[in-house]
């Protein structure tokens, strides 16, 4: 059975913070119906503005929808693949906003064969959650990485860049296991060394209210994903363990060189480390203009 189309079809969103709500707010007006599950009936309440209908029940709803898009924790959304199969219509498409993709593509190649499935990840976000954190712009502009399961076919590749090129973001296929490992470097590896930064100038700030005094917009801006919900991104960290640990080790080894050089007052060789990641981000700031 194929997917409708966009505008006629009826999604459910499961998970209503700020992803899943931001992403009710871009589809408003541009499907048929717009469907909300959230665990939490405060979160249900205040939501329900930005959907068709909500509930606190996965069943029900997941049983109406042409689509369901899972925007939860990535464990949680594992948890919900494995269950969720016998409460959907045949030819339906189970997609994800998970920040990591190999153990969700994993569990989606276990959905019965009648039932579509293809991974997602935004690449978007902000250190505020929940759905008061919620905007409709989230997505304009960004790159949406889409992870082929052995449940993908044309249809559900369609269906979803449609729904991608709507909401105003870019969308960019990849193998489930190069994603994992980009995003560990240039997302998760981030947010690691936001928290670690604040960690140590807690440490050396001691009793000292000098540096927080101090502390301006370099400071600021650097520690913004320290500020970063902290559920979300140990759940992500401990999915993504190998690749995350591989970019610590990458940014330990680097920071061991910037170190020596310091330590040996190699000024050549601390101008030209540092030229190198300036070129870098220069070329990759560009490159996005």
């Amino acid at each position: 059975m194929p997917l409708p189309a966009l505008k006629h079809a009826q999604i459910t969103i499961v998970g209503t913070g700020l992803m899943g709500a931001s992403l009710a707010l871009a589809l408003r007006g541009s499907v048929g119906a717009l469907f909300g599950v959230d665990s939490d009936p405060e979160t249900c309440t205040f939501v329900e503005p930005f959907f068709d209908a909500v509930s606190g029940e996965l069943g029900p709803l997941a049983a109406r929808a042409d689509a369901v898009i899972l925007a939860v924790p990535v464990r949680s959304i594992v948890r919900l693949i494995e269950r969720l199969g016998p409460a959907l219509r045949p030819g339906a498409l189970v997609f994800d906003l998970g920040s990591v993709k190999a153990p969700i593509i994993a569990a989606m190649d276990g959905l019965p064969p009648d039932i579509r499935a293809l991974g997602g990840h935004p690449m978007c976000g902000s250190e505020r959650s929940g759905p008061s954190a919620a905007v409709g712009a989230l997505y304009q502009g960004v790159t949406f990485a889409l992870c082929r399961s052995s449940r993908t076919d044309d249809d559900a590749l369609t269906f979803a860049r449609t729904l991608i090129e709507g909401i105003g973001a870019h969308p960019l296929l990849l193998d489930a296991a190069a994603h994992d490992r980009a995003v560990a470097a240039v997302s998760h590896l981030p947010y690691m060394v936001s928290a670690l930064l604040v960690a140590a100038a807690a440490e050396i700030a001691g009793g000292d209210s000098a540096p927080w005094q101090l502390a301006a917009s370099g400071f600021r801006d650097t520690s913004r994903l320290a500020g970063s919900d902290l559920t979300m991104m140990t759940d992500i960290l401990v999915a993504n363990r190998e690749a995350v640990l591989a970019a610590l080790d990458a940014y330990a080894g680097q920071a061991a060189q910037l170190r020596a050089l310091l330590a040996s007052g190699d000024e050549a060789g601390l101008r030209a480390l540092l030229d190198m990641a300036r070129t870098v981000r220069t070329r990759w700031a560009e490159s996005r203009e």
